[in-house]
């Protein structure tokens, strides 16, 4: 009679043992769970706000046909640098769009604005917000550029306008770039046109992490 007891009392520990255990599996199983979504990113950099980027333009944009929101591509001249670290190679791809334009007509000087949107670094794609200032015609940043005609060239075109000779050319020459916004406002005006390989640097309005 001893004998049934006994194997009755091990038959309810073993079964008291396997309940034990699958009820501790799920917790065990919340606690990684919790430790892998509460774990600290590692391997990642931040490129901080107001960053400089060093751009070269990959697409000739002009304010005569650009429009908001056209994408434009380009890559970078330079890297940013945190902590000692190439966050962003020289060479890197980046993309941007026109964010504001103006072409040129009487009276109003065309404009040129782009935004900086996303750049790619060991082909992992980071979104960026950069500006830059707008480029205006007949402003010294636009010549310095070469997004106009350059101050001597336009001098000869108002030379022209007003003698209609050679003469009056080569004095319109000497006026050179301090004609240029009275030129823009009393005619159509020039078009601003950013070319192929136009340097142009953004400042980064919102922090990057940066996976390195």
């Amino acid at each position: 009679m001893r004998h049934p007891a006994f194997i009755l009392s091990a038959a309810l520990a073993a079964a008291t043992l396997i309940l034990g255990c699958r009820d501790d599996q799920p917790v065990a199983q919340q606690v990684n769970e919790k430790s892998t979504n509460h774990a600290p990113k590692g391997g990642d950099l931040t490129v901080p706000v107001g960053t400089s980027i060093d751009v070269t333009l990959n697409t000739r944009i002009t304010s005569e046909t650009a429009n908001v929101g056209d994408a434009w591509t380009g890559s970078t001249r330079a890297a940013s640098v945190v902590d000692g670290r190439n966050l962003i190679p020289a060479g890197s791809s980046v993309v941007g769009t026109v964010s504001g334009v103006t072409p040129a007509r009487k009276g109003d000087r065309a404009m040129l604005d782009l935004a900086l949107t996303s750049v790619t670094v060991d082909g992992h794609s980071y979104r960026v917000r950069g500006s830059t200032e707008a480029v205006i015609a007949g402003s010294t940043r636009a010549r310095n550029l070469g997004a106009i005609a350059g101050a001597a060239a336009v001098g000869a075109v108002v030379g022209q306008a007003i003698g209609g000779s050679t003469k009056s050319t080569v004095i319109g020459a000497v006026i050179g770039g301090g004609a240029a916004t009275g030129a823009v406002s009393q005619t159509k005006g020039y078009q601003v046109v950013l070319k192929e390989g136009t340097p142009l640097t953004f400042t980064t309005g919102t922090s990057v992490a940066v996976r390195i």
